[in-house]
C-alpha cells in the first residue's frame, strides 16, 4: 500500500472547509496537525496525572505509549495486543474535552466527517485508516511519485541550525497570532506565544491561568486579555 502524502491530506481539509457549515459548528474552527495533537494529548495526560498525584507533568515514554494507541482506537484500528496506560479513558474524555473548548478538530475528526461527504470523496476515497496513522506518526512521503528521490544534502553548520531554529520558532509564533484572530478559543496557539523564551510564564503561572479559565468557563486568551485590560 502506498504511503499517503501530503498533498492528499490538504485535499481533505480544502474539502471539509468547503463543506464546513454541513460538518463543524464554526467556520472559524480550526484543524490540529500531529503536532498540535501531540501536544493536547501531553497536556491531557499532565493534567489527569494533576488530578490524581498532583503532579502536573508527565513522561515522555507515556506519551508515545499513549499517541500509539489513541491513533489506534480513533481510527477503529486493532487494539486488542496494545499496551495502554492506567486511567485511558479519562486521559481520552480531557483530550476531547480540550479539543471541544478550543473549538478544534484533529485530523482524524476530519478524515471521519468528510466521510459523510460521500458524493465529495471520491478525490481521497482510497485514504485507508493506516494510512491516516502512518501519516500522523511521519511516514508523509509520497512512494509512487517517480519525481520524488532523495537527495543528499549537506551537513548544516551550528550557526545556519540556530538560524534555522529561529525561523522556525518565529514561524511558530506568527502562525499562532494568526491562529488567534481567527480562533480566540484557540488554547494551544495561546501556550506557543507565552511559551516564547525569556518571556515563558512558566509551569505554575500556566497551570493558574488555565484553571482561572475553567473556572470563568473562559478560553485561556480571553482571561489573559482580561488580566492585562486591568494591569494596565
Amino acid at each position: 500500500m502506498a504511503v499517503l502524502n501530503q498533498k492528499s491530506v490538504m485535499d481533505m481539509i480544502r474539502e471539509f472547509r468547503r463543506n464546513w457549515h454541513t460538518l463543524c459548528n464554526s467556520e472559524r474552527t480550526t484543524v490540529c496537525g500531529a503536532d498540535s495533537m501531540l501536544l493536547a494529548l501531553q497536556l491531557s495526560m499532565a493534567e489527569n496525572n494533576k488530578q490524581h498525584s498532583g503532579e502536573f507533568t508527565v513522561s515522555l515514554s507515556d506519551v508515545l505509549l499513549t499517541w500509539k494507541y489513541l491513533l489506534h482506537e480513533k481510527l477503529n484500528l486493532p487494539v486488542e495486543n496494545m499496551e495502554v496506560i492506567d486511567h485511558y479513558e479519562d486521559i481520552r474524555r480531557i483530550y476531547d474535552d480540550f479539543l471541544k473548548n478550543s473549538n478544534m478538530l484533529d485530523l482524524i475528526d476530519v478524515y471521519k466527517k468528510c466521510g459523510i461527504l460521500t458524493s465529495n470523496y471520491e478525490n481521497y476515497a482510497n485514504i485507508a485508516p493506516s494510512q491516516l496513522r502512518d501519516f500522523l506518526c511521519g511516514r508523509q512521503y509520497a512512494v509512487d511519485d517517480e519525481t520524488d528521490f532523495c537527495v543528499p544534502t549537506s551537513p548544516m553548520s551550528k550557526h545556519n541550525q540556530d538560524n534555522e531554529k529561529v525561523r522556525l520558532l518565529a514561524k511558530k509564533i506568527i502562525y499562532s497570532y494568526l491562529n488567534l484572530l481567527v480562533n480566540s478559543k484557540n488554547d494551544l496557539a495561546l501556550a506557543h506565544i507565552l511559551n516564547i523564551p525569556d518571556r515563558g510564564l512558566g509551569r505554575e503561572a500556566f497551570t493558574a491561568l488555565k484553571h482561572a479559565a475553567r473556572e470563568k468557563q473562559m478560553s485561556i486568551f480571553l482571561v489573559w486579555t482580561c488580566y492585562i485590560f486591568k494591569t494596565f
